[in-house]
């Protein structure tokens, strides 16, 4: 009876070992889904040029949040030169200034990922008209409806981060990566326009 006892007591206490050491493996394996991309690429449409862009995501199952600020570089005499910041930033000439909140739905496969989102932006369109051939400068701001369809290539599994074109690991495996892929966006509004350009993030890309 004490042997039986025993034995049921042992078998309980490995078996809440076990559960223990399950429960923190995947609390270990727990990170957020946040990322952050750069854009460069190109516009067409009522805001045609070279496109800069940046934002911010963040995923909760399926559901993506996306804050996105992109910057269009219209083409005309009086051009000057780009500058890429934080916020992306232009010095002269035409240009199109546009701060979004998305929403939407990504799809994450082993080591890439498709998202599609829409939603709504303030937009600043800065632009030149020519009478008797002198400029004038002109200023439109108006509400719009962004939309961005995504496409992403990230590490399938914790490794360690490398630099130097992924020549040289530093550290210990970690589920923090870069990220490289190709975004179709454009916005619905008072001025429409559309483009397509290339992605290079970084960050948590998916539950390692």
């Amino acid at each position: 009876m004490i042997k039986r006892d025993y034995f049921i007591l042992v078998f309980f206490c490995v078996n809440l070992c076990l559960a223990q050491k399950e429960k923190d493996t995947t609390q270990l394996k727990s990170n957020p889904i946040l990322y952050a991309d750069f854009l460069i690429g190109g516009s067409s449409g009522e805001a045609e040029g070279l496109t800069f862009g940046f934002d911010i995501n963040y995923q909760l199952k399926k559901d993506l949040i996306t804050f996105r600020s992109t910057y269009v570089n219209e083409k005309n005499r009086e051009s000057g030169i780009a500058v890429i910041l934080i916020i992306p930033a232009f010095i002269g000439g035409d240009s199109m200034n546009e701060f979004a909140l998305l929403y939407g739905k990504r799809f994450i496969f082993n080591s890439s990922a498709i998202s599609v989102s829409a939603g709504v932006s303030t937009n600043v369109l800065k632009y030149t008209a020519y009478k008797n051939n002198i400029a004038y400068k002109y200023r439109k701001s108006y509400i719009a409806i962004p939309f961005e369809i995504n496409f992403n290539l990230f590490k399938g599994e914790k490794r360690p981060y490398r630099i130097l074109y992924g020549l040289i690991p530093i550290g210990k495996p970690t589920s923090f990566g870069k990220s490289f892929g190709i975004k179709f966006f454009g916005s619905f509004g008072e001025y429409n326009y559309y483009g397509l350009g290339l992605n290079l993030g970084f960050g948590w890309h998916k539950k390692y």
